[in-house]
């Protein structure tokens, strides 16, 4: 099978969500101002561009955000959709370090931050790039996002996104591994975003509350 047969047996087993009508009236529009040429060069430009629209139309609908997150990373985390899961996830697994914030910020190389309305955590622990830190029922962690992921995440239930943080809710539970593939352990609800190049991961079991920490982290 040559290039050609195999870009048509590809677009035929392509799966999109539908396109904004507008935006396909306009590339038809374009297309049809457009002489028709039969040489192999036009016929792949032509290709390309109509690609590069289908794939901007799409980047703008956070739906396929969401879909495009279970195989694409949310900073520091790479999440991967699997058939089944774990259908319980024991507690929020507290923190039993006793750093302050600072001692935390001097051994990690940032400075973390933390939900204003929770108060000071219960437990701190640090590590190079790497801070927890809990309060009863919430667990806290922030990491610097690199270029290699630092959790995977292998979950059997859709992603949520959620525009408030720019981030996604994993509604289920699911399991936490490191990067190295080691099970930390099952996770439960959680929500992950990104900002200035620290990932977040909150775990809380309810999603109205989560977002509402969230947007009160510095």
């Amino acid at each position: 099978m040559n290039l050609d047969d195999e870009l048509r047996a590809l677009g035929r087993s392509a799966v999109v969500p539908p396109v904004d009508p507008e935006l396909t009236a306009a590339v038809l529009a374009r297309v049809a101002d457009v002489p028709a040429r039969r040489r192999l060069r036009d016929r792949w430009r032509a290709f390309l561009a109509g690609l590069c629209v289908l794939l901007a139309g799409l980047a703008l609908t956070p739906p396929v955000r969401a879909t495009v997150a279970e195989w694409l990373r949310i900073g520091g985390v790479e999440a991967h959709p699997v058939g089944t899961g774990p259908s319980t996830a024991p507690p929020v697994p507290g923190v039993s370090g006793n750093l302050s914030l600072e001692e935390a910020a001097r051994v990690a190389g940032f400075t973390p931050a933390r939900p204003v309305v929770l108060g000071a955590p219960a437990g701190v622990e640090a590590s190079q790039g790497f801070v927890a830190m809990s309060w009863d029922g919430v667990r806290l962690e922030q990491f610097q996002s690199a270029v290699e992921p630092f959790y995977w995440k292998k979950y059997y239930s859709e992603l949520e996104y959620v525009p408030t943080v720019d981030g996604y809710w994993f509604s289920t539970p699911h399991e936490l591994l490191l990067v190295d593939k080691r099970v930390v352990r099952i996770a439960g609800p959680t929500l992950v975003w990104e900002r200035s190049g620290i990932t977040y991961r909150l775990e809380v079991a309810d999603k109205a509350r989560a977002i509402q920490l969230a947007t009160g982290t510095s």
